[in-house]
């Protein structure tokens, strides 16, 4: 679809990581842009800024999102939970009931574009021994956590709808994103080098042989904008990893090297050591309410390759402006010691 014809769009999960960057990208890419998540958080002024209307709406009710859907023409769905301590329940209900509402109040208002932010974690992990996974792949062993489970099932009812109720929909799985403004996952492992910047060595969970893939958020992005405008992406999958192949040791001795001048020596700890302390310490938040310093999905998730092919959205037209998460990262880095997230 042409710029000229772009009119009004929803972005959901607005005020999270990906959400708020998708409501930036879509804005300056001339989108009419109508963002949602349960509040702005703090980035009101910045949506406000670039004349972006904010609305604010729970999806797991379907009341109300008749008149949210009024007036535009695509959804670019981001919203969902990424936290492995959620509940099961909670998790599920906003990561596949609300996308389920949200495609049926699509039928029912005549929205006919649905562009999916799924999961590269759908695939399952361990079984493809470092081969990059390709769309395709079938899926051998079942999602590593609820966390996938929930993106696979919320891409099922995605599928669905634009199987059986004609929604024209896009699927795209991004490896693990990374970006400024992260207040998680990668930003955690930038974090623990961080912190451990006085210590002579580093701790490294694992062996740190596993490999990751990586994804800056502008791609992942830029993806989602371009799958809207490529007819021909309608109901299909895509991964959006770019091409770096590193292990969890190179990462954290990327990091290192970046903010500190020189590598580290690594202070080993198996996972099998850490799964019991996991288990102790998820069990005492849950009575506490709080969250838990350590999760046994966390340590399985990093004791797994995890490659995801990019080629078919390549092959397809789209370009990776962020290639490389060595130059991403450092670009990265320099973000959140310029603004204060990192004193080095």
């Amino acid at each position: 679809m042409s710029e000229s014809r772009r009119g009004r769009v929803l972005v959901t999960g607005a005020a999270g990581f990906t959400g708020h960057h998708m409501v930036m990208a879509a804005a300056k890419a001339g989108f009419q842009v109508r963002a949602t998540d349960v509040s702005s958080r703090y980035y009101g002024a910045m949506f406000e800024a670039r004349g972006v209307e904010f609305v604010a709406s729970d999806l797991t009710r379907r009341d109300g999102l008749g008149a949210l859907l009024e007036g535009v023409e695509a959804i670019f769905h981001v919203a969902g939970i990424h936290d492995y301590s959620t509940p099961r329940d909670v998790m599920f209900a906003i990561n596949v009931g609300a996308v389920d509402n949200l495609c049926a109040a699509c039928v029912e208002g005549g929205v006919e574009r649905f562009v999916h932010l799924s999961s590269a974690g759908v695939y399952g992990y361990g079984w493809h021994d470092r081969a990059p996974v390709r769309e395709d792949a079938p899926k051998l062993t079942p999602p590593l956590n609820a966390y996938n489970e929930s993106k696979w099932e919320g891409e099922k009812v995605v599928q669905r709808y634009g199987a059986e109720r004609g929604l024209r929909v896009t699927a795209i799985r991004p490896a693990a994103i990374y970006g400024p403004r992260s207040e998680y996952g990668i930003y955690n492992a930038i974090k623990h080098v961080y912190q451990d910047r006085n210590k002579k060595r580093t701790t490294l969970v694992g062996s740190g042989n596993n490999v990751e893939a990586f994804v800056h958020v502008e791609d992942v992005c830029r993806a989602m904008i371009w799958a809207f405008d490529n007819d021909a992406t309608i109901g299909e999958a895509y991964n959006v990893a770019d091409d770096s192949r590193l292990t969890t040791a190179e990462f954290f001795q990327l990091v290192s090297r970046e903010l500190f001048g020189r590598e580290k020596a690594f202070r080993r700890i198996p996972v099998r050591l850490l799964v019991p302390v996991a288990v102790v310490a998820q069990f005492i938040a849950k009575r506490l309410g709080t969250k838990p310093m350590l999760e046994k999905d966390t340590l399985y998730y990093m004791s797994c390759d995890r490659v995801w092919d990019n080629t078919k959205i390549k092959q397809a037209g789209f370009r990776l402006e962020h290639p490389s998460v060595e130059r991403g990262m450092r670009e990265i880095l320099d973000w959140y010691k310029a603004n204060g997230w990192l004193r080095v």
